[in-house]
């Protein structure tokens, strides 16, 4: 009698946890993604990344502008100068001397054979190819992102059914303990409801844990304190409208592998273009404007200055370099013809990914709206079981069977929901639209 009573003074513990977790901050999925998209890390450096590309993109990176330099030099010197000359003349100076030179110097490359212009168009690409793997970036943390979110909603719906299972489990103990004193049944059926009760408690506490779990990933994932305890208030809905059609030619077209493959073949195409630019003529514009002046107290001239200007061009062909520019060129097809490999491949492998995920797709989507039906069926016969085993119509250990078919039905729905989840994520993901979050 003693252990009866502490095992109800557990469960009763145990099954107050729920009523505070509806006390919990809710948290709605958009709230969610607000915030993992403010303080995510992985997207806060692929927004570096981009912005480093982006500023990398200019005509003056590229070599299509010129370099003007400003140069100056001061020198000053101190020192003494003693002459005798044949005539009697004496000259004996002590002083100091100061030469300022100044230097504008303009270098410009007009004609490399078109590679600067190859290497903007090349770094232009790559902008494009950093704003590109950014919103890629962006669109894998919001998918992770539901993906962790719902797999919470499965957990607390999971755990709702335990603690409806643990509240029978303890009428039941209860029950037997009342027929076992009251001589009605042997201490073996009580004995059986209390292995049985404490076995859903274990069941109560891992569950617990494992929920805890998923939202210390889930707080990583949105960059805030690990251990912030919420409510997930959304429930999981599945998209009836993907078509395996659309989804497939939006893939090919949309998805940011996809882009983000092309983008490299361009890359590809215009580095080859610039190393081609080698092989023909460099013409460089060149002008030089010099001002030099002096300051002397132990020279003949007191100041001096003097202004130059210099302009010209100079011309420049490779006749031969080792053969070098040829097998950069050799190379530069090579990473061109590879990219294009590559491109083919992540389209087939997009293609793949997009057949597995639609028929997980479809498999669960089935299999959850039978399960809802199987699940309403179980709760129905729990019900009328449970309203039974008061009346002495059936024996504990049918009950418990009843009990096991509602928790089996219970965790066949939620894994067909979530999976079916998880799939159509996976679908809108690789096709570029799961930003689109209803």
């Amino acid at each position: 009698m003693y252990k009866l009573k502490n095992s109800l003074l557990v469960v009763g513990f145990a099954l107050c946890i729920p009523s505070f977790a509806q006390e919990l901050p809710q948290l709605s999925l958009m709230d969610a993604i607000a915030e993992g998209l403010e303080n995510n890390y992985s997207i806060r450096l692929a927004y570096k990344s981009a912005q480093v590309s982006s500023n990398n993109a200019t005509m003056g990176n590229a070599g299509m502008l010129p370099n003007v330099n400003l140069n100056g030099t001061l020198n000053k010197a101190i020192g003494s100068t003693y002459s005798r000359y044949y005539n009697g003349d004496l000259q004996d100076r002590n002083g100091s001397s100061t030469n300022w030179n100044g230097n504008v110097a303009l270098d410009w490359t007009v004609f490399d054979g078109l590679a600067m212009f190859a290497n903007y168009d090349r770094l232009k690409e790559l902008e494009m190819m950093g704003q590109e793997n950014l919103k890629a970036i962006i669109q894998q943390t919001i998918a992770s992102i539901m993906n962790v979110y719902f797999d919470i909603v499965s957990r607390q719906k999971e755990l709702d059914a335990t603690v409806n299972i643990l509240k029978i489990s303890r009428l039941r103990m209860s029950s037997a303990n009342d027929r076992f004193m009251a001589g009605r049944v042997s201490k073996v059926d009580l004995l059986s409801a209390q292995v049985d009760y404490n076995a859903d408690t274990v069941s109560y506490i891992r569950q617990t844990e494992d929920l805890r779990k998923s939202k210390i990933q889930f707080n990583k994932l949105l960059a805030r304190e690990i251990t912030t305890d919420f409510f997930a208030s959304d429930t999981i809905s599945i998209d009836q409208t993907l078509n395996y059609g659309k989804i497939h030619d939006t893939a090919l077209a949309e998805n940011p592998d996809v882009l983000l493959s092309r983008m490299a073949v361009n890359v590809a195409t215009f580095a080859l273009k610039a190393t081609q630019g080698a092989q023909y003529p460099r013409v460089r514009l060149t002008s030089n404007y010099t001002m030099v002046r002096s300051q002397s107290e132990i020279t003949n001239v007191e100041k001096g200055k003097t202004e130059t200007f210099n302009y010209g061009a100079t011309f420049s062909l490779p006749l031969f370099n080792g053969l070098n520019i040829s097998r950069q060129i050799k190379n530069a097809r090579l990473d061109k013809e590879a990219a294009e490999i590559r491109y083919e491949q992540i389209q087939k492998e997009i293609e793949a990914q997009i057949g597995t995920a639609y028929s997980t797709y479809l498999v669960n989507s089935k299999l959850a709206t039978f399960e809802a039906d199987n699940l309403e069926l179980a709760a129905e016969n729990l019900d009328i079981s449970m309203d039974r085993y008061r009346l002495g119509a059936i024996s504990a250990v049918e009950l418990r069977d009843v009990q096991r078919s509602y928790i089996a039905a219970t965790n066949r729905l939620l894994v067909a929901t979530y999976n079916a989840k998880v799939a159509e994520t996976a679908l809108k993901l690789l096709t570029g639209e799961v930003l689109r979050v209803d």
